[in-house]
């Protein structure tokens, strides 16, 4: 065989192994993509998931607080009827409890009227926007309305005497 025949050959040769080459290197990028597509889509559904169940557990926390609430209004109802020392270590154990589990009662008398944390029930006379009573405590939980306090407002109407 003719030398430059061979030469040509082993050219056209090494030319397919590096169109091969260069095939498996496109099919290798192709599929290290795809890997980390798909990886990155995991990821984001753990963190999906994760959030999701946090925001179910605080819905549960929220509305078994809710529940919980008439029966402290009670309490301090109660208390207000009758001074009685052990009622008021059971309020005062079961406002600890709530406050560590991030629920503050909302300070209300003497303040001006915030209609994002409070409902009018009725006004009196008094002054303008002042919370003259509280009919009902209102509370938070992690500073978010948990319940809104209702009150009484001043009206800005003085008594005539």
């Amino acid at each position: 065989m003719d030398t430059k025949k061979i030469i040509e050959e082993d050219i056209i040769e090494d030319q397919g192994d590096e169109d091969e080459n260069l095939k498996v290197d496109d099919n290798a990028m192709i599929w290290e993509s795809k890997y980390y597509r798909a990886l990155a889509d995991y990821q984001n559904l753990e963190k999906r998931v994760r959030d999701e169940r946090g925001e179910v557990i605080k819905a549960s926390n929220r509305e078994l607080l809710l529940r919980f609430l008439p029966i402290l209004d009670t309490l301090e109802l109660a208390q207000k009827h009758e001074e009685n020392s052990t009622l008021k270590l059971v309020i005062d154990q079961f406002l600890a409890t709530l406050k560590s589990d991030g629920v503050t009662k909302i300070q209300t008398l003497g303040e001006k009227y915030d209609p994002m944390m409070m409902e009018v029930v009725t006004t009196q006379m008094g002054k303008e926007g002042v919370i003259i009573q509280e009919v009902r405590t209102g509370y938070l939980l992690h500073d978010k309305l948990l319940r809104p306090a209702q009150v009484i407002v001043g009206d800005g109407l003085k008594e005539n005497k």
